[in-house]
């Protein structure tokens, strides 16, 4: 019998981006081949697996950033990524049944720098295809005979309950006006933190640990989703098209209201009354949306930002540090924490 490595070497050798694809996406191929041929050919287009003509892709399909997570949460608690491969595979169909859906909700033309999938198949069908993927990423989860079934379960729901709150939370938000700090918070902890958490407690579960420990990594995950976020919403202003693989200024165009935009609107300053004045006007010119990314900035939205993201990440670090992970996982999570909210490689 071959023995697990648990250096930091080790680790990161079994936790490299090839060994996590070939670890979990067979299981996402599996689980999508079963689906009604059109909901399988709009999700394998979207997952990557295929072009819009049916043929076989090596598009970028998505980091897998949740499943890796998983892996290294579960080294850190005495277990082997394969044996959360089926609930890595399964949040990563929670996932991308979001990321199909806020394509649609928000109009998006672009996802991982090709054609989203609503523009290739329509509305419709790519709101049904989301669905399924959310109805596999459950039953993926309920299916595995592995200890600790019955709480992952019920963590899972919870999770894409809070996901879905938190989708039409923002809706709401947007659509009203004086959207706070408090409310955006709300909005993230429940939309992007919630699978970040599961991601992190569920090797914990199957592993048996004790709330404390739970708890440490909710936190860790709360406090990343909230970093990842903020800076993701620096992105969308400042960043670039071909690392994020969307337009830019995209949440400006739709006025939806960003962290920064909300650190600027908030500012008391003839700066942050003229962005007042331009962001209730209708207007979305490349121009228009410049000045805007412009007054934002210059009312300190991005500082505020970029500090509010580090802040976080500093926070979910100190939560990983009460967490009780082997030295080796640690390390490796902070490395991940970093790559996933900064974009480092």
């Amino acid at each position: 019998m071959s023995t697990l490595d648990t250096s930091s070497t080790g680790l990161q050798a079994l936790l490299s981006p090839r060994m996590v694809q070939s670890t979990v996406l067979p299981v996402m191929r599996q689980q999508v081949s079963v689906l009604e041929p059109t909901l399988d050919r709009i999700c394998s287009y979207h997952l990557g697996f295929i072009d819009e003509h049916g043929d076989p892709s090596s598009a970028e399909g998505g980091k897998l950033t949740r499943a890796a997570l998983m892996m290294a949460a579960a080294d850190g608690v005495g277990l082997r990524p394969e044996d959360v491969r089926s609930q890595a595979a399964a949040l990563e169909l929670l996932h991308n049944a979001t990321l199909i859906h806020d394509d649609i909700i928000d109009a998006d033309e672009l996802r991982r720098g090709r054609p989203a999938a609503w523009k290739v198949f329509g509305a419709s069908l790519a709101i049904l295809a989301g669905d399924a993927l959310q109805a596999l990423g459950l039953q993926t989860v309920v299916d595995d005979p592995g200890p600790g079934r019955a709480e992952i379960s019920s963590v899972f729901a919870e999770a894409l309950r809070l996901v879905l709150a938190g989708q039409s939370r923002e809706l709401t938000v947007r659509l009203g006006s004086g959207a706070g700090i408090a409310e955006y918070d709300r909005i993230v902890e429940e939309k992007t933190s919630a699978l970040l958490e599961c991601a992190l407690v569920t090797p914990a579960l199957r592993a048996g640990k004790p709330e404390h420990v739970l708890a440490a990594l909710r936190g860790a995950g709360r406090h990343l989703g909230l970093a990842f976020q903020i800076f993701n919403d620096v992105e969308d202003i400042w960043g670039d098209p071909a690392v994020t693989g969307k337009p830019v200024r995209g949440d400006i165009q739709r006025r939806n209201p960003s962290f920064p935009v909300l650190a600027a609107l908030s500012a008391d300053s003839p700066v942050s009354e003229r962005l007042r004045g331009l962001w209730h006007a209708e207007r979305t010119t490349a121009a228009h949306l410049q000045e805007m990314a412009g007054l934002v900035e210059e009312s300190g939205g991005r500082h505020t930002a970029e500090q509010r993201s580090r802040g976080h990440l500093d926070s979910a670090l100190e939560h990983l540090g009460r967490a009780e992970l082997s030295p080796a996982a640690s390390a490796e999570l902070t490395t991940l924490f970093d790559r996933i909210v900064n974009r480092t490689a």
